[in-house]
């Protein structure tokens, strides 16, 4: 879809971002999980991120050796990505303030939202294909104890 950003396609650009906004929300809600909790930050903060804490309870989630190494695989193929985008997602950000500070036109800050958005749902994306891969390298019991820790450390 493309946008001209002359000003009557603004309408569009928002119920575009509204819409990436609500299919975000909806990865979210229908992850299984009963709870749904919000923290302060929670704008800034991944929506998941399971790996990091994987990695510190390795030894209470009992994970075997070839889990580990199917989690250190899975890290060394995802991560460069993963690391790219949140720099670019920062870089954006930053374009945009600025871009908003300098008062420049309305088409330039909405051209910098609209990739921001496409950024941050590749973002959700990347972290929802992380947690289906532990789904699938840790038993049911494994990924319900990871994830109800992730829940509880949430500030």
């Amino acid at each position: 879809m493309s946008y001209d950003h002359s000003g009557s396609d603004s309408m569009n650009f928002s119920s575009s971002t509204l819409r990436h906004a609500a299919l975000a929300l909806a990865l979210v809600l229908g992850s299984g999980l009963a709870v749904a909790k919000s923290v302060p930050g929670d704008g800034a903060i991944p929506v998941v991120e399971l790996m990091p804490l994987t990695l510190k309870h390795e030894a209470d989630l009992k994970l075997t050796a070839e889990q580990i190494q199917a989690l250190d695989d899975y890290r060394k193929q995802a991560m460069p990505g993963r690391v790219a985008l949140q720099k670019k997602i920062l870089t954006l950000r930053g374009e945009l303030r600025m871009a908003i500070l300098d008062n420049q036109p309305p088409a330039n800050r909405e051209a910098l939202m609209k990739q921001i958005a496409e950024a941050e749902v590749e973002h959700f994306k990347g972290r929802e294909r992380c947690v289906e891969a532990l789904r699938k390298i840790m038993s049911a019991e494994q990924f319900t104890q990871i994830s109800q820790l992730y829940l509880d450390g949430l500030r």
